[in-house]
């Protein structure tokens, strides 16, 4: 007897059929559920999970705050163990040498191969990321980056890493925006370089660093390797501010990453800053794919709830297609569907918190006060604007839009802005105080890599975005961080150069005074017991002047400095430089550095030579100088001194055209990545005395330092010797005279913390160098840097005893002296068969 259907049934399955719209299809979380189901969370040390006596905090589900689970809080008991547990297994995990430890790294990539589903799941739950995302990336990256690290842990012996070795502890510090990519960029690489971890999740979202710890302790990591402590932003201070630390990775917003500089400050603690202030640009020309530009500017912008760092909030588009393309775009946020991380069929969802929300919406009312317009997509009926964000665009505009853009925030908000020209598309991307990432759209070959040359960012991805892997070097430039994450670079952030001491441990330091009265004793006629008719340098007739912009000039104070000599009489006076002359030498060398870069390698090489030309025919001159400011009588010391500068130039004139592009491994044929060494722009030297046996260099000193710098397309501002100027006022002779344009090297004398004080703080200097300067204006180097977040370089030095020990430095300079930029580019299908 044939079935029948009762009307009712009948009735939906029409409506179906006439209205076309999908049911729902829900993804599962039940291996999470099935994970946390009674199960006592807390601090992870010693390889297991530690019973706390504080109170337990509730971890919800961002869209709907149900509870799924109770963490204990971590004390400062539990951060001192975890610490004491970490420095425990520091020395075994070392000991293993780099086949065990390759093993282990290998077993957790295995291991977590195995509970990909798990871990997916997890992420999405707790942190409310739609479930395809962490399925179809966040893990596959996870384990790409553990199977590239597990390579170089079994390389870690060889000659490529003879010269490095472990830091010790380290600390990863995550916000709620890090995903799973942000646990493998700190676990892969520290623990290949030898070290140990503490992890410091966020307080809203510590389930997936608990569960990869349990994962890790399965897999045969020794105790302690990896603890895991969670809690909230005092728990983070504790491991930030702890003695025993020797490294630190924070990845969020750059208003804590400044923070957590100052913390810092003077404890001899080296840090990455992986920071998600400000957003990407994504620049669309005409001759783009539309379509495949409109389908790439939505997944850039609202891929992981658009709280990834690479995310796009500023979308330029040519004039010439901006109707064109805007339509289009629209069209495609009007298909976007906002639901629930496991809702199957959603594009989007919920942010960790409903602050995200407010601030989105807080934007978008400045944006429409403005008189901009928004458009934003739609919520399903059924679901609350108050759980869920929407989709928007702030359409036209200019700096208006940039400031609703460019602030220290992860708002998935994007600002569609028109450009005529491809110079008008690179000045709009690069004004902005970050720099993570751009992409570039065109089927223009020679456009695309001429705009990602001059863009301001560490990676652009031509026709595409987004796209990582843990052989390609990824970091910001700017405000967006200091180092680097993958490749081989990444692992030497987490290992020390061989002769390198950290720990300059310091005293409290005044920061708002310190260097704001110069000391001007030094500046007082020298006394008659201290004059002297000895040397070559005539006492009073002779006065050296500042060297900056290509010439000499005269101090803006119109003052002068004593120097003495090694025996304690006068030997020369100097000028005594003021702040006014610290701004002026730095405006030269902005001025001067994009023409010394573009001269190309092979140039700057042929420059560098020439100096070393100028200085062997001078030889004679600076050895008998040098005899004399030194108070010696024999000149075999000045000598060696002299020639080993020869030689050092020589080293880094052939360094110069070589040894220019970054090691990067391309992830698959369907793609070419190439990856540039940049320079970082200015940088500021603050040459301190070497005084090494049998010393005091101040010569070599200053060319140890100003040789790499301009070598890899430097500038300099360099604050001479506070003991010994004169050798390197006279060596600008030899640079005057080299070919050098101006403005690339300045030379300063004065009162060194005053000259300090400004340099560090000046927003146009991009790197401070100072190795071996005091703790104490270490400590305030590291603080005042967290302003515009300089490179700072405040470690000893190895002894520069002979040439060997300098050039051997080579990969260290080449570090503090660049910043890389990797640039992705689509090789096409016309092989793909």
């Amino acid at each position: 007897m044939a079935g029948t259907m009762n009307s009712s049934k009948v009735s939906v399955i029409a409506e179906i059929f006439k209205s076309m719209e999908y049911g729902p299809v829900s993804d599962s979380s039940s291996l999470a559920k099935a994970w946390l189901k009674d199960r006592k969370l807390g601090p992870f040390i010693d390889g297991t999970f530690k019973e706390t006596s504080s109170s337990e905090f509730e971890v919800c589900k961002p869209c709907t705050e149900q509870v799924i689970a109770k963490v204990g809080i971590s004390l400062e008991d539990d951060v001192n163990a975890a610490v004491n547990s970490s420095i425990k297994a520091a020395d075994l995990w070392n000991n293993l040498g780099g086949h065990k430890r390759a093993c282990l790294i290998y077993s957790l990539a295995r291991h977590i191969q195995k509970h990909a589903a798990l871990l997916a799941q997890m992420e999405s739950l707790n942190r409310g990321v739609q479930s395809r995302d962490p399925r179809e990336f966040d893990v596959p990256a996870l384990v790409r980056y553990l199977y590239h690290y597990a390579g170089w842990a079994q390389l870690s012996s060889s000659s490529e890493l003879r010269d490095w070795k472990p830091m010790g502890v380290v600390i990863g510090v995550m916000s709620g925006l890090s995903s799973l990519i942000t646990l493998a960029q700190i676990v892969g690489p520290a623990l290949a370089g030898g070290n140990t971890v503490c992890l410091k999740p966020p307080k809203r979202s510590p389930l997936p660093a608990l569960l990869f710890a349990n994962i890790a302790s399965q897999a045969g990591l020794p105790p302690g390797v990896i603890n895991v402590l969670p809690g909230g932003s005092d728990v983070g201070k504790l491991l930030v501010t702890h003695s025993q630390i020797s490294k630190l990775m924070f990845s969020g917003l750059t208003g804590v990453g400044r923070l957590i500089r100052k913390q810092t400050a003077g404890l001899g603690m080296h840090l990455t800053l992986l920071l998600s202030g400000g957003k990407s640009s994504m620049i669309v020309f005409d001759s783009a794919d539309l379509d495949s530009a409109v389908e790439g500017a939505v997944d850039a912008a609202w891929f992981n709830q658009g709280q990834v760092p690479w995310c796009v909030g500023r979308l330029f588009v040519q004039e010439s297609i901006w109707d064109n393309f805007v339509s289009r775009l629209r069209s495609r946020i009007d298909q976007l569907r906002v639901g629930e991380a496991f809702d199957h069929l959603a594009d989007v969802g919920s942010p960790l918190t409903k602050d995200i929300i407010a601030d989105l919406a807080a934007a978008t009312a400045v944006a429409k006060k403005n008189g901009l317009e928004i458009y934003q997509a739609q919520i399903p009926p059924g679901l609350s604007s108050e759980n869920f964000f929407l989709p928007t665009l702030v359409i036209g505009g200019l700096a208006d839009s940039n400031r609703v853009i460019d602030n220290d925030g992860q708002i998935p908000l994007v600002a569609v802005v028109p450009f005529r020209t491809a110079k008008e598309a690179v000045t709009l991307a690069n004004n902005s105080r970050y720099g993570m990432a751009a992409s570039v759209w065109t089927e223009n070959a020679s456009l695309a890599v001429e705009v990602a040359y001059q863009l301001q960012v560490g990676t652009v991805w031509i026709n595409s975005h987004g796209s990582v892997d843990a052989g390609v070097p990824f970091g910001g430039w700017k405000q967006s961080g200091i180092g680097v994450v993958g490749g081989k670079q990444g692992l030497l952030e987490y290992m020390q150069y061989k002769g390198v001491r950290f720990n300059m441990t310091a005293d409290s330091v005044e920061y708002e005074s310190f260097g704001l009265t110069p000391d001007v004793s030094a500046c007082c006629p020298p006394s008659v017991s201290q004059l002297s008719k000895n040397g070559p340098v005539p006492l009073v007739d002779h006065t050296y002047k500042l060297y900056y912009g290509g010439s000499y000039k005269r101090s803006d104070g119109n003052s002068s400095r004593v120097v003495l000599d090694g025996a304690g009489k006068v030997y020369a006076i100097v000028a005594d430089g003021s702040r006014k002359d610290v701004r002026n030498a730095v405006d030269a060398a902005v001025k001067a550095q994009p023409a010394w870069w573009n001269l190309g390698a092979h140039c700057r090489s042929q420059i560098i030579y020439n100096a070393a030309e100028k200085l062997q025919s001078r030889r004679d001159d600076f050895i008998s100088n040098l005899t004399v400011l030194y108070g010696k009588t024999d000149e075999e010391d000045a000598s060696k001194e002299v020639d080993t500068c020869l030689s050092l130039l020589f080293h880094w004139a052939a360094i110069c055209d070589k040894k220019q592009l970054a090691a990067g491994d391309s992830p698959n044929s369907s793609v070419l990545v190439n990856v540039r060494r940049e320079p970082l722009g200015v940088i500021g030297i603050v040459q301190t005395p070497i005084q090494s046996p049998p010393g005091p260099w101040a010569l070599l000193g200053f060319i140890s330092l100003f040789a790499p710098a301009v070598c890899y397309g430097n500038v300099v501002v360099v604050v001479a010797d506070s003991v010994y100027p004169t050798p390197a006022l006279e060596f600008c002779e030899v640079v005057q005279s080299s070919d050098f344009a101006a403005g690339v090297v300045n030379v300063l004398t004065g009162d060194s913390n005053t000259l300090l004080n400004t340099l560090v703080n000046h927003q146009e200097v991009a790197a401070l160098w100072a190795p071996g300067i005091t703790a104490t204006k270490a400590k305030y180097i590291e603080w005042a840097s967290s302003a515009n977040f300089k490179r700072t370089w405040v470690d000893t030095l190895p002894c520069f005893n002979s040439l060997e020990q300098v050039t051997d430095c080579r990969e260290l300079f080449e570090l503090y002296s660049t910043r890389t930029k990797a640039i992705w580019m689509p090789c096409g299908e016309i092989f793909a068969n």
